[in-house]
């Protein structure tokens, strides 16, 4: 039986983390894997019998210029980890874990790499010197893999253009429909008000995610319109403001983290993405699980291939909106056409009713046995 080990940054409160978790938990019901993070963070539980360690340096706070330069300390830490253990596989996920991962085998290990790209390279041109930094270690280390796997086709393509000598295969995130449906059956203390309607959004609170969109859009609406947002990050209090300035701050309610997002959507009625960029957005499976019809950015990548899967995903929005097959997809940063698909959904019932029945249908592809059954085969543990 091979020895696989899952590496990721932390188990913090982020969507790769998120997808992690759920592969270890899945797996680990019919095989041995093991977690090795690089930080003590922990948000999302793993199975209690799931072997898990934490190659942190203790150094709290880490800025991200430290955390590149402790990127070589923390890969020869990994090589002497899998050759005292004897770890055949090590699969990591999220950029940092990828470059450890490849970089620790440059260090004398002999496992096997495959490594998981989450999120769009692309976004590192406009990050300066940061950026610069991350894209050579992808460029120069993503070949040394013996597998890249990403979570979207259009992120194949994209990761393509960088490291055109990759071996790359297409593995969506899984999800698993059950507990998220449970969970979205849970009490929760916030006040719905029957009288209105309400949006929500979920994520880290970062320009990326562009939520400001969706504020200024709540403010070109029906006052019975309010919005929730799910998560927290740096652009809190700068959201909050821009909420205060448009007049619009006692229809906006901020959360911060919460440990069941899914009550609050089952309890929504129109669930909007609206970044510029993601991977694949897990937050748009689970709001379809929850019966949520779904209002998306046409970004580079994730919702047209959810949302518009016969499509072609080349195509991005600019100037108008799209009903697609299983939501609506609008141009990143277009705020009239953001308003114009929340009213879209607002004023026709039978629309909303359909994109709730065909989500049903839609996210058993993605469902948490679909997607682990090609991991245990990327692993050769079936």
């Amino acid at each position: 039986m091979k020895k696989v080990a899952l590496l990721v940054n932390s188990l913090g409160n982020g969507g790769g983390e998120k997808i992690v978790s759920t592969i270890v938990n899945e797996l680990s019901k019919t095989n041995q894997v093991e977690v090795i993070l690089l930080e003590n963070k922990i948000f999302y539980e793993i199975d209690e019998n799931t072997k898990l360690t934490i190659l942190n340096l203790k150094i709290q706070n880490q800025s991200n210029l430290l955390k590149f330069l402790l990127i070589p300390v923390f890969a020869w830490k990994l090589a002497k980890y899998v050759k005292t253990y004897h770890i055949d596989i090590v699969n990591s996920h999220l950029y940092r874990a990828n470059y450890i991962n490849v970089l620790a085998k440059i260090f004398g290990a002999k496992h096997k790499i495959i490594i998981v790209n989450h999120g769009d390279p692309f976004q590192y041109k406009k990050k300066g010197l940061l950026g610069k930094i991350n894209l050579f270690l992808i460029k120069n280390l993503y070949h040394k893999s013996n597998l890249v796997i990403t979570i979207s086709k259009i992120m194949r393509k994209r990761i393509l253009k960088i490291v055109p000598q990759a071996k790359i295969e297409v593995i969506n995130n899984p999800y698993d429909i059950n507990i998220t449906k449970d969970f979205s059956r849970k009490n929760i203390n916030f006040a719905f008000n029957k009288n209105k309607k309400y949006l929500i959004c979920m994520g880290r609170l970062i320009k990326l995610k562009r939520f400001v969109d969706i504020i200024i859009a709540v403010s070109k609406l029906d006052e019975n319109i309010e919005l929730i947002i799910l998560g927290d990050g740096i652009e809190r209090k700068n959201l909050e403001k821009i909420a205060k300035n448009y007049r619009v701050n006692n229809r906006i309610h901020f959360t911060g983290n919460v440990k069941n997002p899914f009550a609050y959507l089952k309890k929504s009625d129109i669930f909007i993405l609206s970044s510029e960029s993601e991977g694949f957005p897990n937050s748009i499976i689970e709001a379809l699980v929850c019966n949520l019809p779904i209002v998306s950015s046409d970004c580079i990548s994730g919702p047209r291939e959810i949302l518009a899967p016969s499509s072609n995903i080349n195509i991005q929005l600019k100037d108008s909106i799209e009903i697609a097959e299983y939501g609506i997809l609008f141009p990143v940063g277009d705020v009239e056409k953001l308003v114009e698909s929340i009213n879209l959904l607002l004023e026709n019932e039978k629309l909303c009713n359909q994109y709730i029945e065909k989500g049903q249908i839609r996210v058993n592809d993605f469902s948490v046995e679909k997607i682990v059954k090609k991991y245990r085969e990327v692993f050769e543990l079936e």
